[in-house]
Formats: structure tokens, C-alpha cells, sequence
């Protein structure tokens, strides 16, 4: 099965070097930073997938030698949310679940290893093409979710929403949700 899945991933990384519409195809390299440390030259920014901060400095060679993709929460200058008009995810769409799923949300692999899944599945169950109905997985995390009966709820909007994995009763029979994606890093229970 590993092998299937390698072979899988090699041939659908070379059937979207030509393919405009794979989203994240070639490298894309995800420097997180905020407004303001930009503007003031001082502070750090982070690489999606490294755990060593950069310096500002840095970010903006990076920035001078490849394109920018700025990451505007809550910008209507892209369709995030297609209903089912388009069954497989933008460009734009894959961006904005890498902001909030951070990688597999299941796991925390890195995304470059991650598809876009419908939560609700397109064919199926008619599901829609929209940023609350898709969640980055990797291929294991796919299978597993699928194949054992595991249920996932997006709660809140856009980036910002928070992915829950809800386990089926025989893995907890009360059914407890897990906090995914982005925000099991940065998650701290009330006091």
C-alpha cells in the first residue's frame, strides 16, 4: 500500500508541472510575518515547515527573488468558496487551508505531502467546494478518516476557523473531539 501511494504521489506531481489549476504546484515556500515587523525592518518571520525563525531582512531577500502572495484575512479579492460550482480546490482555497490547517490537520504533516479533502464528499453527498466543507489531509490521515469512521467539524469562519476530529464510538465511546490543524499548536484549555 506505502508503495501505491508513493507511486501515486509521483505521478500526480508530474501530471501538475503543466497543470495551471494543482494548486501549490513547483515550490511555494510560506513566510509568516506580521504588518508591522515588515514596515519596521525589525522582528522575525517563520517558514511554514521549520521550527528557526528568520529575520526580517531575510524574508524581504526571499521576497525580492520570487513572487508574493500576500495572505490578507478576510480579502474578497479571491473566491474562497465555490459551492458546487467547482468540485476540485483553488489555488486561493488551498492557500487559505494552508493558513489554518498549518499541514496535515490530522497529523501535522507538512503541506507540500496534503491534499485538499471535501469533508462532506463532492459525488456522494453532494458537497460543497468551500473553505468550512475542506480540510488539508495527508494520504494516511485520509485513509484512516474514510475507512474508520471518523467525522470532522469546522467551527468559525475563513482562516480563523478551528478543525475538530470527532472519533468514531469504538475509538471513544463518548465520541470526545480533537482539536486539528494549526490550533492544537497554539491551543491553551481555560484555566
Amino acid at each position: 500500500m506505502i508503495q501505491l501511494d508513493a507511486l501515486t504521489r509521483i505521478c500526480e506531481h508530474i501530471l501538475s508541472c503543466d497543470t495551471p489549476d494543482i494548486p501549490l504546484a513547483g515550490a511555494t515556500v510560506i513566510v509568516r510575518l506580521s504588518l508591522e515587523d515588515l514596515e519596521a525592518g525589525t522582528g522575525h518571520a517563520m517558514i511554514d515547515g521549520l521550527s528557526t525563525p528568520i529575520s526580517i531582512c531575510t524574508a524581504r531577500r526571499m521576497a525580492a527573488d520570487g513572487g508574493i502572495i500576500p495572505m490578507v484575512l478576510g480579502s474578497d479579492s479571491e473566491i474562497l468558496d465555490w459551492g458546487r460550482e467547482k468540485r476540485l480546490f483553488t489555488k486561493a482555497q488551498r492557500r487559505a487551508l494552508c493558513e489554518r490547517d498549518g499541514g496535515c490537520a490530522a497529523c501535522g504533516a507538512v503541506v507540500g505531502i496534503t491534499k485538499a479533502h471535501h469533508i462532506k464528499w463532492w459525488a456522494r453527498h453532494h458537497g460543497t467546494t468551500d473553505l468550512v466543507n475542506g480540510v488539508l489531509l495527508c494520504e494516511t490521515c485520509h485513509h484512516q478518516i474514510h475507512d474508520n469512521g471518523w467525522d470532522i467539524r469546522i467551527v468559525g469562519v475563513g482562516t480563523d476557523a478551528t478543525v475538530w476530529f470527532i472519533p468514531p464510538a469504538h475509538v471513544d465511546r463518548h465520541r470526545t473531539p480533537r482539536l486539528g490543524g494549526r490550533r492544537r499548536f497554539d491551543y491553551t484549555p481555560a484555566a
